[in-house]
């Protein structure tokens, strides 16, 4: 029995180093999220609008727990201030609804490898994208959200790094509201992919 415990705390010794080695990071980072379209039908059911929620500028904070020398639990949130403007035809402009503010809380976890200062990661997450349409027609509202990603993170020291990410989310929209003009009913999501880059922060 001394033997076999003497072998299996042997296995362990490098597991519990590595997990020493990992740290908590959190990293301020912002980028640039891409334009978001959607399909949103008219009060004329044979009609399909097309709407889409403006690229811009996006900031955020990602917060990683490690769980062993590869796994982390992560939790993000960000910003995105932008615009909803809605396509009604080839031969009519474009209507702009308003601005509209995306705030997203997703946690996840994260895959990464490398044992250099080098260290490529992808991940998976889901949670919530609050809507917050800036004119009267709407008001906020909670929807699911998912992304996948991943990215690079390049280490200057054991605590201080950059972070380099590239991520796609989707948020389920199966709403339906009125404005002034016309009713808008939509069972889509929106699809937005993003890019980002971050300090790193390592305790």
């Amino acid at each position: 029995m001394r033997k076999i415990l003497s072998f299996l705390s042997l296995l362990l010794v490098p597991s519990l180093a590595a997990a020493q080695r990992s740290r908590i990071e959190i990293t301020p980072f912002a980028g640039y999220r891409l334009a978001g379209d959607f399909n949103a039908p008219s009060s004329d059911s044979f009609v399909r609008l097309g709407a889409q929620v403006d690229e811009s500028a996006l900031y955020g904070v990602t917060l990683g727990v490690p769980l062993n020398q590869h796994w982390r639990f992560e939790i993000t949130a960000s910003r995105q201030s932008t615009s909803l403007t809605v396509d009604e035809g080839f031969l009519t402009p474009d209507t702009k609804l308003g601005d509209i503010d995306l705030t997203m809380v997703h946690a996840g976890f994260a895959l990464e490898w490398g044992s250099g200062q080098v260290k490529p990661f992808v991940l998976a997450s889901g949670g919530v994208t609050r809507i917050d349409p800036k004119f009267s027609e709407l008001s906020a509202e909670d929807r699911v959200s998912g992304s996948l990603g991943g990215g690079v993170k390049i280490l200057f020291s054991d605590n201080v790094g950059l972070r380099l990410e590239g991520r796609g989310y989707w948020t389920d929209l199966d709403t339906r509201f009125r404005d002034r003009y016309s009713r808008y009913d939509s069972n889509d999501g929106l699809y937005q992919t993003e890019a980002s880059a971050g300090l790193i922060f390592r305790f």
